[in-house]
Parts: structure tokens; C-alpha cells; sequence
């Protein structure tokens, strides 16, 4: 995991180098937050671990097993009278939707702040998603920071605005900005008695019927009047310009440095907008007056200039326009706002310090197995049960969906096995697993395998357990240090069957899978082996006495080990074809020796005998 500075309560520096991660969590220790929720995500994946190494007066942290259940606990505590903060990355947000459609109704006593990380261009996640459209469903102020110090200012004033609104703020944090380290400047942390009570308000509480359509309208209301407040937003360069450009997030860098860049300065009036939802339509009428047009710049699906149009209709002169000149799929970056400027303002020779974009070809880098991980090993099983069948392997999201891609989809956590399970019901004679890891599987996989259980569906699960959520920072699971028995809870939702194998030993797992494919109903094989990059006692030892050679005289040159296991840590010589093991890589997995079908590859222990495969 990447390293982050330690913060302690003595820790009185106005200014800090930090990156975004870093900024989220000063700002919510430093406006005294009581309880702090999660479920990891990139690209907020660090902002818990610097939580956590608060030394005094530390928050309460729970970390959740999905993001409902992480709205539901952060809304009991900001309704006793905490301050609270929930994390998660925008899918998480479609999972916490539902209690978050109604937290607006319960008029919260502390702040509750939800940030979510977005991730246009899908950098960090394996989809982009605009998730801009909850903010007019839940009726909840959304609030946009532009860079590091931003985000510190932005949670801080969501604290107190949630608790003036007396609901829950959204601010959302880009990827782009999430990484970014800066220097920024903190202020002194807030001190405010940590005095919690929960009060017994059925009228506020129970929201069912018209006593819920009641507690809606004065949430509208409350929003409404919030509307009219100022809007956290700023203005630059020429004021009396007849072109106005209106930006959020993470796009206003990219426009500002274009706009300077072709020195634009005199013939543009720049509004960056922070306060993305309630938008305030006086604010903006003032601003537009004098304009003929107006261009809205931001990523994905144009939800800003829909807002203004829907509150500027008939009421300005100016045309607004935006997503007819800017895609709504990834990342605007400075070509698209570059070539957009110059041919709106007609630039024959437009003069700019940065080379031609379009000639640097920058190639996808897609993430891949550590040497070592448990998942290289079990798809290299699971391929050769299936590859002479043409078997369908359902796919969920974690370390388990890298590349190279062996699933038949990736979609979002669980579609693993729920949407094999209607696969499974009208293609019964096809050869079908369904997969996930220990994270998906208690994120809400439990409840779907009960599912299959329910309606008797003859499936095969493949629970890929490496005692950690690692793709997102090694977070601890429900299996890292044994607090649930796993095979016990899964035979009390019904499955059938249990095959607990070692995710090295390929034979096993395909031995396991077969025998689970003959059986009736669902059927788990229970993949275990520890994150690579978190090795064992029991792994680092092997690495201390242990050495793998390939002996070529033997090796029948089928390439299983290179070219279907694709360890990094066997490396082929260009020149003869020859196959060897870089030691400093290999992990000492020994998954090759079962992959091997001419024991040509030798393991030598420490003052020992060589023992082959």
C-alpha cells in the first residue's frame, strides 16, 4: 500500500504536503468528526488508513460490508448528535442509494457528510458511471471540490452546512484529484463537546405514508430556501466578456490552464461552480447578464448544464450549450477544450507551450496477477476444466477480474453469481461457474448464493479466497483473521457442498470443480491462499529456503507454465527458447509443478535434495 504521513493530535503545521486521500481526512478530523464509515474503493481507498493512524482522540471507525450498510450506520450516528463521515466510490453510491433516499427525511442533529469518489475515464475502477443525477433525487446539497486544498475546505464547510440544512451533503471527490499531492493549509482542528443522545421523534423518525410524504415537503423546503443562499462558486478573468464559461470539479483546471494558454483571458468570463446541487438561479442570471453565449465544460453527462437550463429557461438571453461540443464518456482533457476554443474564437495560429496531443499515443497499461497470486493459479484450474467444453465462467469485480481477463463478463460486484443463475435455469447441460472473492461474497454474494439455493438452481460457485479486499488497499476482510466460519454459514443458507482446496495446487481445485459439476443444487468450491503482496510466515520462509529451477533437458516444451499459467517469474530466452525462473520475482508458490506435465521443473530446499514435481 502507498505510504501516508502519520497525523497526531499535536500536529499544529498550517501547511502540509498532502494528496487528496489526505485532504478528506485532515478536513473531517479537523472539523472533530465522530464516526467514520467506509466500504473501500478506489479512488478514496487511503482516506481510512489515515484515519486510523490517529493517535488520540480518535473517531470511531466502522468499516462496513457494503455501502448500505454504511449509510444506514453513519445516519444513527449523526441523528444521536455525531459528526459523521461516510466514503465510498460512485457504484457504491447505486448500493447506498436506497437508505440515502430517505436519510433527507430524518432531520439530522450532527453533520453527515457522504463523500464518493467519481472516476471519469474509468481510471481507477472497471467503469464510469455519473452519479451527479442522485443529488436531485435525494434532495441533498452537492458540493464539487477542484483541487486539494479545495476538498480540505469543501468536507470542512459540509460538515456545517449539513447540520444548518439538517440533512446529509454530498461532495464528490475525482480521481484526477484524488492522487494529486500539493501543499495546502489546514486549519486548527475544531473542539466541540462530544455529547450524543438519541431523542425518540416518531414524526421525524417513522416515515411511511403521509407522514413520509409530509417529511419530504419539508425537505424540499428546507433545500429550496438553502437554494437561495450564495453560491460557493468564483469568477476569473474578464467580467464585461461576451463569452461566459462555467466549469466543476476537476475540469476547471484543464479550461483555466487552456484559457491562459491561448491567452483568452480578455474574451472570456470563467465561472467555476462548487456548488454543483442546489444550483442559485439569481446568482447565475446576474452572471449571464450581458452575454451571448454561454459553454458549459465538465465530464460525463452534462448534469451542471442541465440544471441551468432547467432553472434558466426563458430567463436569460445567452444560448447555453455543453454536451453538443464535449463528449459525455471519459475524462475532458486539454485537446478536446484546446480545439473548442480554437475554433470558436477562430485561432488561425493559436500559440501554446504544449506539443501536438494528438501524436502522443500513450498505450492502455491494464493491471495483471502479482507473481504469486492465488488467482493466476485457480483460472489456470478452471480453464482446463472448461476449455474442452466451452464452459461459461461468470465474473465479479476485485483482484479476481485483472487481466487477463478469464471471465465471460465484468459488470459489477455479485454479477458473478447472479447473473449466472439465469444462465444456469435456461442453460442447464452447459458446463457454468460462477466466481467472486470473500469481499463481493459478504458485500452482498451471501445473500445471492441463498437465492440460488432458494429456487434450487444447480450452480457451482468459486469463492476465491485470499484473506484480504486487496485490490483496494488490503483492507481486512471477514476471513483475514477467522472471525466467521465460512463453510459453516455456508451450509446454513443451504449449499450443498464445500470443497475447501489450496489455490496452488491446480490439480486439486480442478478435481473439486468436477466432482461439484455432477452434484445436484449449489455447490462451493472454496479457493484459499493468501494475498501475495501480504505473504504468510509460512511464505516468507519458503522464499528464504526454497529455490525453483526449470530443467530444460526434461521441459517438452509445451509452455503451459509461460504461455496459459503466464507467471511473470517464467521468463523465456528470446534466443533459444529456453525457459528459466527469475528468483527475485517468484513467490515460491510452486503452483508451476502441478501446471507441468514433464516434471522439468526441480525444487531445491536449503541443504536438501533435489525434489521434483
Amino acid at each position: 500500500m502507498i505510504g501516508h504521513s502519520k497525523i497526531v493530535a499535536t500536529d499544529v503545521d498550517n501547511l502540509q504536503f498532502i494528496d487528496g486521500n489526505q485532504a478528506v481526512a485532515l478536513a473531517a478530523w479537523d472539523a472533530h468528526v465522530d464516526y467514520v464509515t467506509h466500504y473501500p474503493g478506489s479512488p478514496l481507498n487511503r482516506v481510512i488508513p489515515v484515519l486510523q493512524d490517529i493517535e488520540e482522540n480518535a473517531p470511531v471507525i466502522n468499516h462496513a460490508l457494503n455501502e448500505h450498510i454504511a449509510a444506514l450506520a453513519a445516519l444513527g450516528a449523526s441523528m444521536s448528535g455525531a459528526r459523521s463521515l461516510v466514503v465510498m466510490k460512485h457504484v457504491g453510491l447505486n448500493i447506498a442509494a436506497d437508505p440515502l433516499n430517505y436519510a433527507g427525511l430524518v432531520k439530522i442533529s450532527g453533520g453527515m457528510v457522504v463523500v464518493v469518489g467519481t472516476d471519469p475515464g474509468a481510471r481507477t475502477s472497471t467503469g464510469e458511471e455519473d452519479v451527479h443525477w442522485y443529488a436531485p433525487q435525494f434532495n441533498y446539497p452537492l458540493l464539487e471540490p477542484y483541487d486539494v486544498q479545495s476538498i480540505y475546505d469543501t468536507v470542512q464547510h459540509a460538515f456545517d452546512l449539513s447540520e444548518q440544512v439538517r440533512t446529509p451533503v454530498l461532495v464528490f471527490v475525482a480521481g484526477r484529484l484524488a492522487y494529486q499531492s500539493v501543499m495546502i493549509e489546514r486549519r486548527a482542528r475544531l473542539t466541540r463537546p462530544a455529547k450524543f443522545e438519541f431523542n425518540k421523534n416518531k414524526e421525524s423518525l417513522i416515515n411511511v405514508g403521509q407522514r413520509a410524504v409530509r417529511n419530504h415537503r419539508q425537505q424540499i423546503e428546507r433545500i429550496t430556501a438553502y437554494a437561495a443562499q450564495p453560491l460557493r462558486a468564483f469568477d476569473e478573468f474578464n467580467q464585461h466578456a461576451a463569452h461566459g464559461v462555467i466549469t466543476r470539479g476537476a475540469t476547471y483546471a484543464v479550461v483555466h490552464e487552456v484559457i491562459r494558454d491561448l491567452q483568452l483571458q480578455p474574451h472570456i468570463h470563467l465561472l467555476n461552480v462548487e456548488r454543483v446541487y442546489p444550483v442559485n438561479p439569481d446568482y447565475i442570471i446576474d452572471w449571464c447578464r450581458g452575454k451571448t453565449a454561454v459553454t458549459v465544460i465538465e465530464d460525463q453527462d452534462g448534469f451542471l448544464e442541465t440544471m441551468l437550463k432547467r432553472e434558466l429557461f426563458g430567463k436569460v438571453a445567452c444560448s447555453i450549450e455543453g454536451k453538443n461540443n464535449f463528449p459525455a464518456w471519459g475524462e475532458i482533457n486539454d485537446q478536446q477544450v484546446r480545439q473548442y476554443f480554437i475554433a470558436k474564437f477562430k485561432l488561425e495560429n493559436p500559440v501554446t507551450s504544449l506539443p501536438a496531443l494528438d501524436k502522443l499515443q500513450v498505450p492502455e497499461r491494464p493491471g495483471t496477477f502479482c507473481e504469486g497470486c492465488p488467482h493466476r493459479a485457480a483460472f489456470y484450474a478452471i480453464d482446463h476444466c472448461f476449455l474442452l467444453n466451452d464452459g461459461i465462467i461468470g465474473g465479479d469485480i476485485g483482484c479476481s477480474s485483472l487481466a487477463p481477463h478469464r471471465t465471460d463478463w465484468l459488470l459489477c460486484m455479485n454479477a458473478g453469481v447472479g447473473i449466472s443463475q439465469g444462465i444456469a435455469q435456461l442453460l442447464p447441460h452447459r458446463a457454468l461457474v460462477s466466481s467472486g472473492g470473500e469481499g463481493s461474497l459478504f458485500h452482498g454474494g451471501l445473500i445471492s448464493l441463498q437465492s440460488a439455493v432458494e429456487n434450487n438452481i444447480k450452480m457451482t460457485h468459486i469463492l476465491f479466497d485470499n484473506a484480504s479486499i486487496a485490490m483496494t488497499g488490503h483492507q481486512d476482510s471477514p476471513t483475514t483473521h477467522g472471525h466467521v466460519d465460512v463453510r459453516m454459514l455456508l451450509a446454513a443458507i443451504g449449499v450443498q457442498q464445500v470443497y475447501e482446496v489450496n489455490a496452488f495446487a491446480t490439480t486439486s481445485v480442478i478435481d473439486a470443480i468436477n466432482a461439484a459439476a455432477e452434484l445436484p443444487g449449489v455447490k462451493v468450491v472454496w479457493v484459499r491462499g493468501n494475498c501475495a503482496l501480504l505473504p504468510s510466515t509460512e511464505m516468507l520462509q519458503r522464499r528464504q529456503q526454497r529455490t525453483l529451477q526449470i530443467d530444460n533437458s526434461r521441459c517438452g516444451e509445451c509452455s503451459l507454465c509461460y504461455d496459459q499459467l503466464q507467471c511473470p517469474a517464467i521468463i523465456k530466452n528470446s534466443a533459444t527458447g529456453n525457459l528459466s525462473v527469475n528468483l527475485h520475482t517468484c513467490r515460491r508458490c510452486t503452483a508451476c509443478l502441478s501446471v507441468c506435465p514433464n516434471n522439468a521443473i526441480n525444487v531445491i530446499e536449503q541443504e536438501q535434495a533435489v525434489v521434483h514435481a
